[in-house]
């Protein structure tokens, strides 16, 4: 039995898609038989460095000409999923196909009795590609063919189990890589922030601090199309990070910000708010620009007048995020899924 991660072809930096690069390599570190599935041949994400095992899809037409022979000669029998190049010729009754929830309603029609089971890592994208037509009821969550839905994050939990009461659900848990985020009590004055997440809300929370004279000698630093590890070191070099994620899954780069040591304000995404925790950050309600401002200059002010004032809070933020989205319990909470999953 092999398992399969089917996983769109982006060229970009996409975290999703690191994980499920993630996924399969500590699977097949771990006993199991797994293989990133992609569609043109030859293809494999270089933004990361990567050895991870990986097959191929046959060319679209083929396996539409492919299908479309066996619905009319067997209509019910299992629909086969053509790969190219590889030891395996065909996806089978014997695989397990893991689909992202992106491909929404259509992954019913994809491998017609091959066992699935959806990766949903952004709730909010359950439904995309779905209808407001309310007799079409098309949905893999319910499909006899889905055997469950791993999921990353207590939000996204939530939100399956009240769409979806019956569905099996398997929490998985991302780790933020200590060799890279790590906590570093010494900082600059400086506020860091991804210039590509809601950027409209960045430009408005910014220029109110700026024409309020608020920044002071604190330096911006937005970053964009850069490295991880240029990420994780500006992290541990700023002493803010303004989260701006808008919607999240879980939301990875206020909890890397807050493994180094960084005081952290801004919205949890809803994904972030098992971590975005009031002890130890400074979580803001979605949209509520003024409040999300005051909160940065309050910051500021406080540190201007004692350097040491959020000592405690940055490294607790540390210490939290270290502990549950480690390394071992990303790797633990994975495979006990697979486990219950296949026996």
């Amino acid at each position: 039995m092999n398992i399969y991660y089917l996983c769109p072809d982006i060229k970009h930096a996409c975290g999703g898609i690191k994980i499920i690069y993630r996924h399969v390599d500590l699977l097949n570190a771990n006993g199991f038989s797994a293989y990133v599935l992609h569609h043109k041949n030859g293809f494999r994400c270089d933004w990361f460095v990567n050895e991870t095992r990986i097959a191929y899809l046959k060319p679209e037409l083929y396996r539409r000409i492919y299908n479309k022979a066996g619905k009319i000669l067997h209509p019910e029998a299992v629909r086969k999923i053509p790969l190219s190049q590889g030891k395996q010729s065909f996806i089978d009754e014997n695989d397990i196909l893991v689909m992202p929830e992106f491909y929404g309603p259509d992954i019913v029609h994809f491998g017609q009795g091959i066992k699935k089971i959806i990766l949903n890592q952004n709730g909010f994208m359950t439904f995309q590609g779905y209808s407001f037509v309310k007799d079409r009821l098309i949905t893999p969550y319910t499909d006899k063919d889905t055997l469950g839905a791993l999921v990353n994050s207590e939000h996204c939990a939530d939100y399956l189990k009240y769409a979806f009461p019956e569905t099996q659900l398997y929490r998985f848990y991302l780790s933020i890589d200590p060799a890279l985020f790590s906590y570093q009590e010494k900082k600059k004055k400086q506020i860091c922030f991804s210039q590509v997440k809601n950027s409209a809300d960045a430009m408005q929370i910014i220029n109110i601090l700026k024409f309020r004279n608020a920044l002071a000698d604190f330096e911006l630093v937005p970053f964009v199309n850069i490295s991880e590890h240029q990420v994780a070191e500006l992290m541990k070099e700023s002493l803010i990070f303004i989260s701006l994620g808008n919607r999240e899954g879980f939301g990875l780069p206020p909890a890397e910000a807050m493994a180094c040591g960084c005081i952290t304000i801004g919205y949890h995404g809803w994904g972030g708010e098992e971590f975005f925790k009031s002890e130890h950050s400074f979580p803001i309600n979605d949209g509520d620009i003024i409040h999300f401002a005051d909160t940065i200059e309050k910051v500021i002010q406080a540190y201007n007048n004692d350097n040491s004032f959020f000592l405690k809070e940055r490294k607790q933020a540390a210490d939290f995020i270290s502990k549950v989205y480690s390394l071992e319990n990303e790797k633990q909470a994975l495979i006990s899924a697979w486990k219950t999953i296949i026996h």
